[in-house]
C-alpha cells in the first residue's frame, strides 16, 4: 500500500493548517476570536513587533541574561530589574566578556542558570567568531539559520545543545535576535485555550498549533506572540 503524503487545503493552506482545521472542533470560532482581538490592538501589536528584535541591539550579553532569567519568573517584576543590575557589570560588555566571566553572583540565579547564561554566551560568541561577525550581526544570522531546527533545538550546537535551553528559551532567544518566532510558554497556552483551541502542554505541539493559527490569521509568528501577551 502506498501512503500518500499530507495534502494542504484547496486554498493553498499548508498541510498542517488543513489538518488542524479538520481536527480542532472549535477552530473557526477560536480564530475569529483572535482576529477580533488583533483588529482592536493591531497598532500596538505591530509597533511591538517592529521594536522587538532591536531592544538588545548593542547589548547582546544582556539579551542572553534576559532570556535565561525569564524562565519561571515574572518578566516585568523580576526579570527586568535583574537585567538592569546585570548591565552594570563588565560581563555585560559583549558576548565574549559574558563567555569569559559568566553573569556573576547576586542576581537571584541558581547555579545551573548562571552556567546556562555563560554557556549560551559562549555558544553565540563562537558562532560570531567562526563567521567573522560582530555580536549584533552574528546573533541575527544565527537566528535566521536556526529557523530550520526551531522544533528540535538540540540540533543547534551553539545554543540549543546547552543544558537548560529548551524549545521555549530557544524560541525566545531567536525572537530577541530578530527572528520571526513565537515562545511556546504557559502564557501562550493559556491565551490559546481561552480563545477556544485545544492546546497540548508540550512546547513543540504548542509551536505547531500557534504557527498554524498565525498562518490562518495572516500574521507573522511574532505578531501572534505579542497579541497573546
Amino acid at each position: 500500500m502506498i501512503v500518500r503524503p499530507p495534502q494542504g487545503g484547496a486554498d493553498g493552506t499548508s498541510p498542517l493548517l488543513a489538518y488542524l482545521q479538520r481536527q480542532q472542533p472549535c477552530w473557526t470560532t477560536a480564530v475569529d476570536a483572535l482576529a477580533h482581538q488583533y483588529a482592536e490592538r493591531r497598532e500596538q501589536v505591530e509597533r511591538r513587533v517592529d521594536e522587538y528584535g532591536n531592544v538588545y541591539a548593542g547589548r547582546r550579553a544582556a539579551m542572553v541574561f534576559d532570556v535565561v532569567a525569564s524562565r519561571q519568573r515574572n518578566y516585568l517584576k523580576r526579570v527586568r530589574p535583574l537585567v538592569q543590575v546585570f548591565t552594570t557589570r563588565p560581563a555585560a560588555e559583549s558576548l565574549g566578556a559574558l563567555a569569559e566571566q559568566g553573569p556573576g553572583l547576586g542576581l537571584s540565579l541558581i547555579p545551573a542558570e548562571a552556567t546556562t547564561v555563560q554557556a549560551v554566551g559562549d555558544g553565540l560568541r563562537r558562532y560570531c567568531a567562526e563567521h567573522q561577525w560582530d555580536d549584533d550581526a552574528g546573533v541575527v544570522a544565527w537566528a535566521a539559520e536556526t529557523e530550520a531546527v526551531r522544533f528540535a533545538p538540540r540540533l543547534d550546537p551553539y545554543v540549543g545543545a546547552v543544558s537548560g535551553v529548551g524549545p521555549a528559551l530557544f524560541a525566545y532567544l531567536r525572537m530577541r535576535s530578530g527572528a520571526d518566532a513565537l515562545k511556546p510558554d504557559l502564557r501562550v497556552r493559556r491565551q490559546l485555550q481561552q480563545a477556544g483551541f485545544v492546546v497540548p502542554a508540550d512546547p513543540v505541539s504548542m509551536l505547531l498549533l500557534a504557527e498554524a493559527v498565525a498562518e490562518q490569521l495572516g500574521l507573522r509568528r511574532l505578531a501572534l506572540d505579542q497579541l497573546l501577551w
